[in-house]
């Protein structure tokens, strides 16, 4: 399905960019049409070469073809604007539309790089009668979506873990999306995972990208990185907090919230780790805090106008039934382009106090 749909519709959309530059430019139309296609054909060109095992050839094209993929995702937006503005009477050239075009689509992915390697901090207090007689907050730092694999950077991975480690949490939760991918290359990044620290332990789930992956040897890597896998169970961490953790839908295994929520203890405060941010009705009551990640926040706008048709639950926190709550991250990496436009990728700290 990959092979048929996507190169279908990425195709389409390379196609409609190239019927808008050779109407501005006619005498280049040979030009932009192998530019287009080359840059169409780097992503499979990698995806290939990846599943052949030839992981240092694929890298070059695999950069390539995600920055297309999310520069094209930008000027296809841009287009259509620009489209519908001449339909409802807009005056101006084809040449003027697509200067105009090219040079809001160079911003704008300029901007989206940088934005992508900028990682917020986001602070939340979330107090609950439950936590009474505890004396201090505990700190819980939520990773999700770092999608560590070909675009991956050592240096920014250093600089996520320093970050976390400033903050002083209590526990480390990963919300899924861990590993993405070019497993064979990941042991300088599961060393530098290794360095965070969290007294009271460091927890990951699934997510869907893990079982593209691999799921065991993503989840091998993931424990090698110091974490506990929380596949369908709970654990207790101290007299006030129980940590549950579900498997992606994607997964082999599946989820299986029901269990996972009933070998919870009777510790007060319960915390769910689920990749994607469904709210299971028949949960209600039985835990107090779900983290979720997986939807980026749609990554490059206007994209997140499709998460949110795909998921109702809005990036940040929010109440899914009296006092049981959702945090929605935004992600801490990028999937594919490493591009995030007006939808910065975050590190969670949050406290829960009495």
């Amino acid at each position: 399905m990959f092979f048929v749909l996507v190169p279908l519709i990425l195709g389409l959309i390379n196609y409609y960019l190239f019927r808008t530059a050779a109407n501005a430019f006619p005498a280049l139309a040979v030009f932009f049409a192998t530019s287009l296609t080359l840059l169409f054909l780097s992503l499979f060109a990698a995806i290939y070469l990846e599943r052949r095992k030839r992981l240092a050839l694929s890298l070059p094209f695999s950069w390539i073809g995600y920055s297309w993929l999310g520069i094209s995702g930008i000027a296809f937006s841009l287009t259509c604007l620009s489209d519908l503005g001449q339909l409802i009477g807009l005056g101006y050239s084809d040449r003027s539309q697509f200067l105009g075009i090219a040079i809001l689509t160079v911003s704008l992915s300029a901007w989206a790089a940088y934005e992508a390697r900028r990682v917020h901090v986001k602070r939340v207090t979330l107090r609950s009668p439950k936590l009474k007689g505890l004396r201090k907050p505990i700190r819980i730092a939520q990773i999700s979506d770092l999608h560590l694999g070909d675009s991956s950077s050592l240096k920014r991975t250093r600089k996520i873990v320093q970050s976390i480690n400033l903050h002083e949490p209590h526990l480390v939760v990963s919300t899924g999306d861990l590993f993405d991918g070019y497993l064979e290359l990941m042991a300088p990044f599961v060393d530098s995972l290794r360095e965070l620290e969290a007294p009271l332990g460091k927890f990951a789930i699934s997510g869907n990208h893990e079982v593209y992956a691999g799921l065991e040897e993503a989840m091998s890597l993931t424990e090698l990185a110091g974490f506990s896998l929380l596949r369908n169970r709970s654990q207790a961490v101290n007299e006030y907090l129980t940590v549950a953790g579900v498997e992606d839908p994607a997964s082999p295994q599946r989820p299986d919230e029901k269990a996972a929520l009933n070998t919870l203890s009777q510790i007060p405060f319960h915390l769910l780790l689920k990749h994607r941010p469904d709210f299971d009705a028949e949960s209600v009551g039985k835990f107090d805090l779900q983290l979720s990640g997986h939807t980026h926040g749609g990554q490059i706008a206007p994209f997140h106008l499709l998460t949110k048709i795909a998921y109702k639950a809005k990036p940040g926190l929010s109440e899914l039934a009296p006092d049981q709550f959702l945090y929605l991250s935004r992600g801490t990496g990028s999937w594919g382009p490493q591009l995030r436009l007006f939808a910065p990728p975050e590190i969670t700290v949050i406290e829960l106090t009495s």
